[in-house]
């Protein structure tokens, strides 16, 4: 490539170099093998010697583990200086178990406003495009007996709590007993986040609302959802193809066994076709009243446990808040919050009836993990005409 000098009077173009925040721990033992590693690699790169592939190697790994320790040893100090000051211990371990996403630009109460009826008008426009006849599907009611009639009350508390355990304790358990959960512990606080920093800040699509609710409405949910889980593992309720958020059931088993028949059926020369169904919105658009009626009939829950499910439900409600800017409170008519323990659990009782639907049809299978579905046949290559009963099943 020629140059041309410069000479005065030659218009010289300026460009721009964003600033690069230093990494802190990054000092100069770091800089300087980040150099020979830059080095070493040029020369592997022109001569493709073995003997320069292996040097590489080992000053990479040399590089690596030196960040690494310099990071450990940065984090390290910071919380050493940090102990007798709790509020500044807990930002540090914040910033490095989760880094901070950006918040929405949100200077009115008006803008909270505008979030608030951004987030309530996209579920109710996800559930006004379902149609009515999905929602009244002809389902037998199963024959469940029931499993859980009433929550057990709490005895022991953490010691650390000594001086507030007793009043704490007695909320739960009056919860619990009464099946009435206080309205203060449903109202959760949304911060919208940016989902991605690509994306653009203008728009409230771009954002994702992240909920915040009471400490000690978390410990209540903790208990009903322990006490709730180990009844629907006892009683076997969970179906035997739904992965996810529940124990010998995640996201691994669901892909080996999709993976593993698909394979199964191609070593015998058959044709496989998968269909991927993603639900939108799925743990907002839940129906609280078809909610209820899955877990007394399909789940087995009575008494004092499907009254506190009724509380709970009845009283869920949202605010968007930044900074200093709150907006008026809504009621969450559909779905659960996202900040809550028990919002996954909802959402897999919510769909045990897909069990039966998708099971009537023969020589389909399936897999559910979470909200997305995997539906799939195999068949010989002379039997097209199956397909057919996958376009069924998917009308259905």
């Amino acid at each position: 490539m020629f140059l041309a000098p410069h000479t005065p009077g030659d218009t010289v173009g300026t460009r721009s170099v964003p600033a690069v925040n230093p990494t802190p721990w990054f000092n100069d033992s770091i800089r300087s093998l980040k150099r020979q590693c830059r080095k070493t690699e040029c020369l592997w790169k022109k001569t493709r010697l073995h003997l320069h592939l292996l040097h590489l190697k080992d000053l990479l790994t040399s590089f690596n583990s030196a960040v690494r320790d310099a990071r450990v040893a940065f984090f390290s100090s910071l919380v050493s200086q940090s102990k007798g000051n709790p509020k500044v211990l807990f930002n540090t371990i914040s910033s490095i178990v989760s880094p901070a996403s950006p918040t929405a630009s949100i200077h009115s109460v008006a803008d909270c406003e505008n979030f608030l009826c951004f987030f309530v008008d996209k579920v109710s426009k996800v559930r006004s495009s379902i149609s009515p006849s999905a929602l009244s599907l002809p389902l037998p009611t199963p024959t469940r007996h029931i499993i859980l009639d009433s929550f057990a009350p709490l005895s022991l508390f953490k010691s650390a709590f000594q001086s507030i355990g007793p009043s704490i304790l007695s909320i739960i358990n009056s919860s619990l007993v009464s099946g009435q959960v206080p309205a203060y512990f449903n109202n959760a606080v949304i911060h919208p986040l940016l989902k991605k920093p690509s994306l653009d800040p203008s728009l409230h699509s771009s954002f994702r609302p992240i909920s915040k609710l009471p400490f000690i409405s978390k410990i209540l949910e903790k208990v009903v959802a322990k006490q709730l889980t180990a009844a629907l593992d006892e009683h076997n309720i969970y179906d035997c193809f739904h992965s996810g958020f529940h124990r010998a059931h995640s996201t691994e088993t669901a892909l080996l066994r999709v993976s593993n028949d698909l394979l199964t059926h191609i070593d015998a020369r058959d044709c496989s076709v998968l269909v991927l169904l993603d639900l939108t919105a799925a743990f907002d658009t839940v129906d609280h009243h078809l909610l209820l009626e899955r877990l007394s009939d399909w789940v087995g829950l009575s008494g004092s446990a499907l009254k506190w499910f009724s509380s709970y439900l009845s009283e869920c409600s949202f605010s968007v808040a930044v900074s200093k800017f709150w907006s008026s409170t809504t009621s969450l008519t559909n779905g659960v919050p996202q900040g809550s323990v028990l919002r996954p659990l909802p959402l897999l009782l919510y769909l045990l009836p897909l069990q039966h639907i998708l099971s009537s049809f023969k020589g389909i299978s399936y897999h559910l993990n979470a909200d997305d579905i995997q539906l799939y046949i195999s068949f010989k290559p002379h039997e097209m005409s199956k397909l057919q009963l996958l376009r069924s099943c998917l009308d259905y």
